[in-house]
């Protein structure tokens, strides 16, 4: 299978694309920023430019959309993560129907539903409707990428799925995508490269509709969201469960 990944030059994009590697799909990787890779083909783009997307799409056979615009001042204002997160997704399914590319993953958040009232027996689960905790144009823009996603799976019956992700780490060196070491094992934790392998397994699946995955690498991700669902719907178990950090109280959500 040939892929397609946006972001692939950002943390997140540098690890997605070990487990496609590890199984050997071809990969097409796009990001704005300049960068090269010795193993894969490189496409230099903005997402926010719709004929720059449809020439990356041409010829793949999957989408994995995982570029964002970085946290920071950026979000102060609609005007990039709108151009980026919001326009960049729309564009990208829609030059999807064109080149006839059936499936996709979206690489989305967990807080796109941390507005619903949690406890600690149900704190995130896929079937809570979208609903963003905070003000502000991350989360909001979240949540409209997957409403654009929902869109195309059920009324040009693709194969799309959303990964909902916690906090993206790297489990080997215990850092996260600002070179910050953690100490502490959060719920919330998702490896990078455990995101890319559910990626990499909803494409190879490939099935027709709509669906939602929790992916967090955690022991206790498993009760405090729906990760047994990813498990069991996927055949798959993280590989970096960050068992050698102390774990801290499920309720303390990090920022993301």
């Amino acid at each position: 299978m040939k892929v397609l990944v946006t972001g692939a030059a950002g943390f997140l994009g540098r690890g997605l694309i070990i487990p496609f590697e590890e199984q050997g799909h071809a990969l097409r990787l796009m990001d704005i920023a300049p960068f090269s890779s010795p193993r894969h083909e490189v496409v230099s783009g903005d997402v926010g430019d719709y004929d720059q997307v449809e020439r990356a799409v041409q010829g793949v056979d999957g989408l994995v959309i995982a570029h964002m615009v970085p946290q920071g001042e950026s979000y102060k204002t609609p005007r990039l993560p709108f151009d980026v997160n919001v326009k960049g997704t729309a564009n990208l399914f829609h030059a999807a129907v064109r080149c006839g590319v059936r499936r996709v993953v979206v690489i989305s958040s967990a807080s796109t539903v941390m507005g619903n009232p949690k406890t600690p027996e149900a704190m995130l689960r896929r079937n809570w409707p979208l609903r963003a905790d905070k003000p502000g144009y991350y989360r909001l823009s979240k949540v409209l990428q997957e409403v654009i996603a929902e869109h195309f799976a059920r009324t040009e019956k693709m194969s799309v799925a959303c990964l909902r992700v916690g906090y993206i780490l790297d489990g080997d060196a215990n850092i996260d995508k600002y070179g910050r070491h953690v100490t502490e094992r959060n719920y919330q934790d998702s490896d990078r490269r455990d995101i890319g392998d559910v990626a990499r397994l909803c494409l190879e699946l490939g099935s027709p509709g709509y669906d939602i995955f929790h992916v967090m690498s955690t022991p206790e991700s498993m009760d405090v969201a729906d990760v047994r669902y990813t498990c069991e719907r996927l055949n798959w178990k993280p590989r970096y469960d960050f068992s050698g950090l102390p774990p801290v109280s499920p309720s303390a959500d990090k920022k993301k």
